[in-house]
């Protein structure tokens, strides 16, 4: 008789059969504040400072440059700007020679160090052909100094003695 029923009373649901959307606020519990502790943003914005600056740096590093300035040039109001257009033309012309003069000094240089650099390898291949003919002249005659001591021993203690000792030539 008394006992409550087991669903909400159809006079406290609204006519939809949804809750309301103040019943759904309660439901939901209260929304999480957007706000921001002021250590955190500070540190969010030392990070982005700090990743900024490595790719900067190593924008830096790779060669990639931001674009210059065009320039703009002399101005048709500009007096005497044919002598100035003729100035620059030399200049231009002048800056361009000494380049290539270095270039071609350059060249030169590098060749010169590439034959210096032969030239002593080569010196220091013919010194150890003519260490490697010195070692081999002083075992030739080490053989020799013990080949005749060997040929007055028995031939079987030569024909050891060939063995242990091992042609290295």
């Amino acid at each position: 008789q008394g006992a409550a029923p087991a669903t909400t009373p159809a006079c406290r649901r609204p006519r939809g059969g949804r809750p309301s959307a103040a019943a759904m606020a309660k439901l939901l519990g209260k929304k999480k504040s957007s706000r921001q502790k002021t250590s955190l943003k500070y540190n969010v914005q030392k990070r982005v400072r700090e990743h900024r600056r490595r790719v900067r740096k190593e924008a830096k590093k790779a060669g990639t440059k931001r674009p210059q300035k065009k320039d703009p040039g002399i101005p048709n109001s500009w007096p005497f700007k044919a002598q100035m257009l003729e100035s620059l033309e030399r200049q231009k012309k002048a800056k361009d020679k000494e380049m290539e003069q270095r270039r071609t000094e350059a060249r030169a240089r590098a060749k010169e160090e590439q034959q210096r650099a032969t030239e002593m390898k080569q010196q220091v291949i013919a010194e150890r052909e003519a260490q490697r003919k010195k070692a081999r002249e002083e075992q030739r005659a080490a053989r020799e100094k013990g080949g005749t001591a060997k040929k007055a021993a028995p031939a079987s203690a030569a024909s050891a003695g060939a063995k242990a000792g091992g042609g290295g030539a």
